[in-house]
């Protein structure tokens, strides 16, 4: 019985996908909007009034550091995290936000956001 329990947990743990991890250092940096997709197609949002400045982790054992982000006249500032894909961002004094990272290089973000059950993603590139 010890046996069978024992090779249960451990099918259970081959079977359960592991979250991707995000190279945190490949997040700081000063990214501006380039493009905004809703289903795979530019909406002609104005990505380029968008822009997010990511600083180095402040407590790197919680994947914890600050943000600033805008859009148009819209501007924050508050606090972001890592959990695998997901990127957390608390402003202050609102709730936690949560966005899909789906692709993160040296000079590409791409996050994936579901506005109102519709699938949209924000290209941005780093500004250098």
């Amino acid at each position: 019985m010890k046996f069978q329990t024992i090779a249960f947990l451990a099918i259970l743990l081959f079977a359960c996908k592991s979250e991707p991890k995000i190279n945190p250092e490949l997040l700081i940096g000063t990214w501006n909007g380039v493009d905004w997709k809703v289903k795979g197609v530019s909406s002609g949002r104005d990505a380029d009034s968008v822009f997010f400045v990511f600083a180095p982790f402040s407590d790197k054992l919680m994947n914890e550091g600050t943000y600033i982000a805008a859009y148009g006249d819209q501007k924050e500032k508050g606090s972001y995290k890592l959990t695998g894909d997901k990127l957390y961002t608390t402003a202050e004094d609102k709730v936690e936000k949560v966005v899909r990272i789906i692709r993160v290089n040296a000079d590409t973000l791409v996050l994936g956001m579901n506005r109102m059950g519709q699938e949209e993603e924000l290209i941005l590139v780093e500004k250098h």
